[in-house]
């Protein structure tokens, strides 16, 4: 073998979260190897990063150590690194000092370089909680200090945006007690740093953003079996009155009232004047039910809510509207009526089918409504949960895919998408559903920490269902605690990738939980503030149908009554708060796209702050049943939204925030 001098391999060092130690990053087309003094000189086998990136991680006692990289059985060294020389032999070389600072940047990971686009990318480091230090971005001839983001696993992590080239050879200035240090490609040092050599495309970490028609889109979820009849021929046997009183009325999955698709394009123009962006389709696959949770055929509209052309028509004037539809994909699990499955009960071993489920036995059998001898979602067995895994059933799914996404439709909503296989969304779901329409969002129904789902790889945005947990603990619990709703938004705000945050899925409802009016014991001061948080806070609202007139609902299924048409029995004060809301958030690109920032958070007293570098909108909020008096954190002149006076603002004033109020400031 022979020891060969090499340019293009670069070598990073970093600390890791444990303190000290040395993680070593190199490009190569081939699989690399590292050996080293601190591994006995054996041959490590490094991991895979982007782009032919490869990392391993070295050791974190102070000392100085000695390395190569083998590929191909041939040995490299990095003239970008330090060398020396050993009985003749050179090798590179790093040390690591007991007097640096504990400082981790590792590029691989997104939560340390997260490359947006061509345009934009993030830069963090992390800093151990109980040093006091500064960190500075260097690219080029441009310095940026980065700022405080949050505090996890007893480290503080600190962050910078880079707008225009952001994707170019970068360091980090480190200053700790008046000393300055250097963090680059090359380790830690006090006067030599080589930048990390990311450029273009050449990177470790892949592009991941989000289609921007989705950031502070208002999206509106349509239940369509309970929406609006727009044509009774094609109802269900046995349809319940419209109207009928929701005691006598069977809500359940074997409960109809005729609701289809020709009654959504029926009310489009409704939607539309409501400022809608996006409509969320509960499932229109055939089925069944009237949930159409349990799929039957994936390739057909249900009957009962119209055929192909209907959906089309639907896409078509929706979208001249500036509408976007976004359909519910069930693929967890199908029902027990899908054709795949009945072919396995008629024959069993011998059906081509029985691999796209998890049979256990034979014949198919189930008790009181629980799976037997297969597994259910949920144990159910009108549900048998699908091996997405299965070539044959990815080959069925792809003609699901492609067959929508010719059709035009905007995305997808995900059911139960935490108990599919990851591998389904990452390698197969979402790239073929971008390879059809790279604007086509994809929403992951997840109700809980979905870091691990928003990496690039699966999903664009998810139902936060963290936003819900936190209004409703601010406003409807006694305590009313706002740094209790700020500690409780951060979470998700600082640990998703911000290039998400104005795509998440806001919800205050849904076809799974009960309605936000009964929510709020049908207070509609309450229910006004809740809406007001939710129409000015990061992320796109999502409004499930007939929330905005105040329907009233409990759990699953009570929340599933049909669509009140009636106007008169609307609450109008609370239609009129939702329009007067959007019409301010479609008018306002600082409530759509803009910053946040917490300028308040005392007892039951939140100010917070939506920005632009032009534009500004403070939001004032106090559920609580006391008037509360707050030493001014605002500056700057405002308009009041409800009483459209011009005040001025200044930090000397003492403000008195009403109780059970909602307050909207906003420059002119």
């Amino acid at each position: 073998m022979v020891m060969t001098r090499i340019i293009h391999i670069v070598t990073i060092l970093a600390l890791s979260v444990a303190g000290f130690s040395t993680p070593l990053m190199i490009n190569s087309e081939h699989p690399p190897s590292l050996v080293a003094s601190f591994s006995g000189w054996e041959p490590v086998e490094m991991l895979k990063a982007e782009n032919d990136w490869w990392f391993h991680e070295g050791p974190g006692e102070p000392g100085e150590f000695l390395f190569y990289y083998l590929i191909d059985e041939q040995l490299y060294i990095d003239d970008k690194h330090e060398t020396a020389e050993r009985d003749g032999k050179i090798f590179s070389s790093f040390s690591v000092k007991e007097d640096y600072p504990d400082v981790l940047h590792l590029p691989w990971l997104r939560d340390y370089f997260n490359p947006v686009n061509n345009t934009t990318a993030y830069y963090a480091v992390s800093v151990k909680s109980t040093d006091d230090i500064s960190v500075f971005l260097v690219t080029g001839h441009e310095e940026r200090e980065l700022t405080y983001l949050k505090e996890f696993g007893g480290r503080r992590f600190y962050r910078t945006r880079v707008s225009g080239n952001p994707c170019q050879q970068y360091y980090f200035r480190v200053v700790v007690a008046e000393e300055t240090l250097f963090l680059g490609s090359n380790g830690f040092g006090r006067e030599k740093v080589v930048p990390f050599p990311f450029e273009g495309e050449n990177i470790p970490v892949e592009f991941f953003d989000v289609p921007e028609w989705s950031k502070g889109a208002v999206v509106y979820q349509i239940f369509p079996e309970r929406f609006h009849n727009g044509n009774p021929s094609n109802d269900p046997p046995q349809v319940q009155p419209w109207e009928i009183d929701p005691a006598q009325a069977n809500l359940g999955s074997d409960g109809f009232f005729g609701g289809d698709l020709e009654g959504v394009i029926d009310k489009l123009d409704y939607l539309y004047d409501l400022g809608v962006d996006v409509i969320y389709l509960n499932p229109i696959f055939e089925s069944v039910s009237s949930h159409k949770y349990d799929t039957t055929d994936y390739l057909r509209v249900d009957p009962h809510f119209g055929d192909d052309m209907v959906l089309q028509d639907l896409i078509y004037y929706a979208d001249l509207d500036g509408i976007g539809i976004v359909l519910d994909g069930v693929f967890n699990h199908s029902g027990v009526e899908f054709w795949a499955f009945q072919d396995v009960v008629m024959h069993e071993e011998e059906s081509e089918y029985v691999d796209w489920f998890f049979i256990r036995s034979f014949p198919i059998r189930s008790f009181q409504g629980m799976a037997l001898s297969y597994d259910g979602w949920s144990g159910y067995a009108h549900m048998p949960k699908l091996n997405v895994l299965n070539p044959g059933l990815q080959e069925y799914f792809a003609q699901v895919v492609e067959k929508y996404g010719r059709m035009g439709i905007s995305g997808w909503r995900l059911d139960v998408a935490g108990e599919v296989h990851p591998d389904f969304w990452s390698d197969f779901f979402k790239p073929m559903v971008k390879s059809i329409n790279p604007e086509a969002i994809i929403v992951g129904e997840l109700w809980g920490d979905s870091r691990a789902y928003l990496r690039e790889d699966m999903f664009d945005s998810v139902t936060n269902y963290l936003f819900r947990d936190a209004v409703f603990r601010y406003v409807l619990r006694a305590e009313n605690s706002a740094s209790r709703f700020v500690s409780m938004t951060n979470y998700y705000l600082a640990n998703y990738p911000p290039q998400v945050l104005h795509s998440l899925w806001n919800l205050l409802g849904s076809h799974d939980t009960e309605r936000i009016y009964t929510a709020a014991r049908q207070d509609l001061e309450l229910a006004k503030i809740m809406v007001g948080l939710q129409m000015t806070f990061v992320g796109s609202p999502m409004i499930y149908y007939g929330d905005e007139v105040g329907m009233v609902g409990g759990g699953d299924p009570d929340c599933r009554r049909p669509m009140t048409w009636e106007e008169d029995i609307w609450n109008k004060e609370l239609f009129s708060f939702y329009n007067q809301m959007i019409d301010l958030r479609r008018s306002r690109e600082e409530l759509r796209t803009g910053d946040y920032e917490v300028l308040l958070a005392e007892e039951s007293v939140l100010i917070f702050r939506r920005y632009t570098e032009k534009d500004s909108t403070i939001v004032i909020v106090n559920p609580g049943s006391r008037d509360i008096e707050i030493s001014s954190p605002i500056t700057g002149v405002f308009r009041n939204l409800w009483s459209a006076k011009v005040e001025e603002y200044s930090l000397s004033q003492t403000l008195t925030i009403s109780s059970r109020s909602f307050t909207v400031l906003f420059n002119d």
